[in-house]
This record gives C-alpha cells, sequence and structure tokens, in this order.
C-alpha cells in the first residue's frame, strides 16, 4: 500500500522496513476503502510512521491516555504554532484511536463496558420489536449511557437501583449539563422505556418504572420557532451565489422552504426519487413510513439540475446531496445545521431556531398567512393527522383577529350555525393542492 501513496524509493523502503507494516498497510487499505483523496492517503501513511514509533504497541492493547500522551509528546517536536501543534495533536489522536479500534488493540474504559448486555438486548427491541428509526435508538444509546456510566461509578448493579438513584441522577445530569424541561422529559422517557424493559426481564426491582418522574410539558405550549418570512428571503437571496457550497445549499433550503421538509429528508433525497420527466419528486417521510409526491417545481428543479451538473462529485454514492471533499458521503445533521446557522450570522439574522426545522415552521406559517386552510397545510407538510398542525392556529393573527371580534353572548347559536358548515378542503394527496401550495410558497421568494 506504501507504495501506492510514496513515489520515493527511499520512502517506500523505509514504510516498508518499519515496525507493524502489516498493520499499517490493513489500516492504509481501509482508508481507501472509505474514498479518501490521494493527499489524504500520504499524510495518513506518514502518520501511521510516527504512531508506530511513538505508541506502545509491545503491550497487548493501548489505552487512550497513552494516546494521548504519544500525541503530545510527538506534536513537540514540530514546527509552526501553538494552534498549528494543537491541531496536529488532536489529528493524532484522532488516527490512532481508529487505527488500535479497526485492530482490535484499543482499550476501551471499563466504565464503558457497563451495563453492554443489558444495552445491547434493550436497543434490538427498540430495532426490531418496536421498529424505531436509527436515529432514535442512536439517541437512545447516548441516554442510556450516560446513565450506565453514572450507576456503575457509584458501584450499583442493575437489581440494586432505587428511585432515590434516579432521582439523583436526573437533578444531578440536568445541573450539569443545563437541561431544559424538553431535554429532561426526553432523557426521562428513555430511562422509562429501559426499565420498563428490564422488568419484564427482571433485572431491576417491581415498580420501579412507576417512581420515575419527569416535568410537565403541556400540549401546544411554546410557539412554532420559525424565523420571519422575510428573513428567510433574505437567507435565500444571500445563498444564491456561484461557489460550490452555495449552489448546494441554496437548491437544499429551497426544498426545505418551498415544501416544507425535513432536514433529514432532504439529506436523505436520492437521485432515482426525481422524476424529471414527469416532474415530479418523491419524499420518503421517515417519521411517517410512507413516500409522498410533490410536483416538481420549475425554480427548485433548475437549482437541483445546476448542482448536479457542476457541482455534486461523482461516485457511486446514490443520496443526491453529498459532502464537497473525500470520502464523499451525505452531510450530517448537525454539519447541515451548522453550515446555516453560519449563514444566518453572516447575515446578522437573530432567528428564534437556527436550524433548519425552523424554516419549516416558517413555510408552514407563511402558507397560513396566505389563507391555506390547517387541511392544506398538513397534506403539505405530511402530517397524518391535523392534531399535528394545530400548534400552529396560534401564529394565525387574521383568524384570532376574528375570533376576539366574535359576539360570545349567544354561543349556542353559533354552534349550532358552525355545526352546518362545510369548509372547502382539496383532497388528501391532490397533485393540484401541492402544486398551488409551493406556487404560493415560492411565490414570496422571487
Amino acid at each position: 500500500m506504501s507504495e501506492q501513496t510514496l513515489s520515493r524509493r527511499f520512502h517506500i523502503n523505509r514504510h516498508c522496513t518499519a515496525p507493524y507494516a502489516v498493520e499499517r498497510n490493513r489500516y492504509l487499505s481501509f482508508v481507501v476503502a472509505e474514498g479518501r483523496s490521494r493527499s489524504c492517503l500520504k499524510a495518513v501513511t506518514n502518520l501511521l510512521y510516527c504512531m508506530a514509533e511513538r505508541l506502545p504497541l509491545h503491550h497487548e492493547t493501548v489505552t487512550p491516555a497513552q494516546i494521548e500522551a504519544a500525541a503530545k509528546q510527538w506534536s513537540t517536536t514540530l514546527g509552526g504554532c501553538e494552534s498549528y501543534r494543537h491541531n496536529m495533536e488532536r489529528w493524532f489522536v484522532f488516527h490512532a484511536t481508529k487505527w488500535l479500534r479497526f485492530l482490535g488493540r484499543l482499550q476501551v474504559p471499563r466504565i464503558k463496558q457497563a451495563f453492554a448486555t443489558e444495552l445491547g438486548a434493550f436497543l434490538r427491541f427498540e430495532e426490531q420489536e418496536r421498529g424505531f428509526a436509527p436515529a432514535t435508538i442512536v439517541r437512545s444509546k447516548h441516554s442510556l449511557i450516560m446513565f450506565f456510566n453514572w450507576i456503575a461509578g457509584r458501584h450499583k448493579t442493575m437489581r440494586a437501583i432505587t428511585p432515590e438513584d434516579i432521582s439523583s441522577y436526573i437533578s444531578t445530569m440536568s445541573g450539569q449539563h443545563r437541561w431544559k424541561r424538553t431535554s429532561i422529559v426526553a432523557h426521562v422517557s428513555v430511562l422509562r422505556n429501559f426499565i420498563r424493559f428490564a422488568q419484564t426481564r427482571r433485572w431491576c426491582a417491581a415498580g420501579l418504572v412507576d417512581t420515575i418522574d419527569a416535568p410537565r410539558i403541556y400540549k401546544l405550549e411554546g410557539l412554532p420557532q420559525g424565523p420571519p418570512w422575510g428573513d428567510v428571503q433574505r437567507l435565500l437571496e444571500a445563498s444564491s451565489g456561484d461557489s460550490p457550497g452555495d449552489i448546494r445549499d441554496y437548491a437544499m433550503l429551497l426544498l426545505i422552504t418551498v415544501y416544507g421538509l425535513r432536514s433529514g429528508e432532504v439529506r436523505q433525497l436520492r437521485l432515482d426519487d426525481i422524476d424529471w420527466e414527469q416532474e415530479v419528486i418523491r419524499v420518503h417521510r421517515s417519521k411517517q413510513r410512507k413516500t409522498q409526491r410533490y410536483p416538481l417545481v420549475a425554480t427548485v428543479g433548475e437549482a437541483i439540475l445546476r448542482y448536479l451538473r457542476e457541482v455534486r462529485p461523482r461516485c457511486p454514492r446514490r443520496e443526491v446531496f453529498l459532502t464537497q471533499v473525500q470520502p464523499f458521503r451525505p452531510l450530517t445533521g448537525a454539519g447541515f445545521g451548522a453550515k446555516l446557522r453560519k449563514r444566518f450570522v453572516r447575515l446578522g439574522i437573530v432567528p428564534p431556531c437556527y436550524g433548519p426545522h425552523g424554516l419549516r415552521h416558517s413555510c408552514a406559517t407563511h402558507l397560513l398567512a396566505e389563507g391555506f386552510s390547517m387541511k392544506d397545510i398538513a397534506d403539505h407538510l405530511g402530517h397524518v393527522s391535523l392534531a399535528a398542525t394545530q400548534m400552529y392556529a396560534k401564529v394565525d393573527i387574521t383568524a384570532l383577529r376574528e375570533v376576539g371580534q366574535l359576539d360570545l353572548s349567544n354561543l349556542a347559536a353559533y354552534a349550532e350555525r358552525s355545526a352546518h358548515l362545510a369548509t372547502p378542503i382539496y383532497p388528501r394527496g391532490s397533485m393540484e393542492a401541492l402544486q398551488a401550495v409551493a406556487a404560493i410558497s415560492l411565490g414570496g421568494l422571487l
């Protein structure tokens, strides 16, 4: 593998005769399979040579503390400023950890292995029996690892967990991480699900799940957190540049603002989901586990087509939107959210929510202001029930003013008359309705 990344015979011989050449070449093959560039492979090849010299590989396993010490010692031999040495040190730790984990020689802290059997059984139950989405399972895993580490640090077994332990954990962690009520409720929900599962396996005391309490979250207590439509227009105008990043992000932002898609639905959009002949785009709703068809608006289609022709890298991946550096892969939710936040900060916009989901709220609020019914908006957003769309009624200023002007002295007469009224709505899933909604949504952006 060194022959493919290095050009000079001296360097090739040095790497081939250095210790652990087989292990280093195995890792380089793994890096090549990831799709890394040649320049990255050359840098990793030289880094592996330094790792073989400084890591205590004569031991059966290597601890993270030993990796940190070797990285710090190696960074002191480098020139440059302090920031450069710090970045190189982090790079050393990243690849050393990845290399040793790949070889099976990374010593994981024992506390991380606490309750590994119980955690694995519960995650398999959520995936296979309850059919939860991968993102939900990952959140459950992270939340439970925090709880298991906290319990293991107090040398407690699963059977010995008491209600006082759970209350102490929630109060301690919420104080350390400054959790809000919604975060506490999310963690408690995961904890309840696990304790309920553990009770069926008789791993813990019976009735423990009934003692877990959480703050009350009132239904529809908050407002949709989205930027005003004028700020959305400014954001799209500033993103319609000619750089590769602008071309890609502009197409993604149009999909969110016009169709009200979720971030994951845009990032998981595949090339096969766009029917250019019929001018239809298919969106896979991960929450409802269904596929919804939309008319492909010309402006959105042109933005996607420009990205595919000018920017998208040539690779076997079928996702539409990919990273710009190797290995080419779909964008992560955190990565796309960070890019959107930078654009807001650059424009001096301070929205209630910096994430892409706020743009979905802005789309729904704008359509409501344009006079569309709740049923139209629910179909456009992919909601199965109108109950999920009710929160937007709190920002329908026109309707709220009409309610405020009602004479409630004869409420029974209003109720009797309203019972005979039929509100005209579009049929569910109507392509004409979606075309009309998308046109209105896009109308204010041109």
